[in-house]
């Protein structure tokens, strides 16, 4: 029979001493452990900054591209705005050369034509390939509508006739002509389209 003479007081510490001793080597193994660890995150954490700043400096030219590219889409809207205002400086007034050209083949020492109405048809002259949907277009006359009084047959044909000699409609059509005459004067009432040329 085995009997403690140790008193108990004694006892408790051994055992208190004891236990200690078999948790400090598990706390010590978990301690390594949890080093391990914290040391495999912080390398892999390492490995992530690493790649952050590659990729900050791969796209870093790619901000500064977009700037560019802004600043061009400005400088090209400019250009447009320019580049229409100079154009509807430039365009061609064909209203103007239209009143020569008219006076011109309406003026016979021989017949006498008057043209009372003139009416003007413009068309939208836009290019595709030069410019945006979204610009405004330019309108060009593209016909001219007279009616007007010509003392005879002669002289309505003379009138026609010279103006397709002028070489500035694509196409010249007589499209009406009455008999008309007002108290002693008498001739043809005429309606004639013309076309410009492209």
């Amino acid at each position: 029979m085995f009997i403690n003479l140790l008193p108990q007081k004694l006892v408790i510490k051994m055992l208190i001493r004891r236990r200690l001793r078999q948790w400090a080597l598990i706390w010590a193994a978990m301690l390594i452990a949890g080093l391990l660890v914290m040391s495999a995150n912080y390398r892999s954490l390492k490995q992530c900054q690493v790649q952050l700043d590659s990729y900050r400096q791969r796209v870093r030219p790619l901000a500064s591209l977009q700037l560019q590219t802004s600043d061009i889409e400005k400088r090209l809207k400019t250009l447009h705005r320019e580049v229409e205002v100079l154009e509807t400086i430039s365009a061609p007034d064909r209203s103007l050369a239209l009143l020569a050209i008219l006076g011109n083949a309406a003026k016979s020492p021989q017949y006498k034509v008057q043209i009372e109405r003139m009416s003007l048809a413009s068309t939208v002259n836009r290019v595709a390939t030069q410019k945006p949907p979204t610009e405004p277009s330019h309108a060009m006359l593209s016909s001219v509508s007279l009616q007007g009084i010509a003392d005879g047959d002669f002289g309505l044909a003379n009138f026609v006739q010279s103006l397709r000699e002028s070489n500035v409609f694509s196409q010249v059509e007589l499209k009406s002509s009455l008999q008309y005459q007002r108290e002693n004067l008498t001739g043809r009432q005429f309606q004639v389209e013309c076309k410009f040329a492209e």
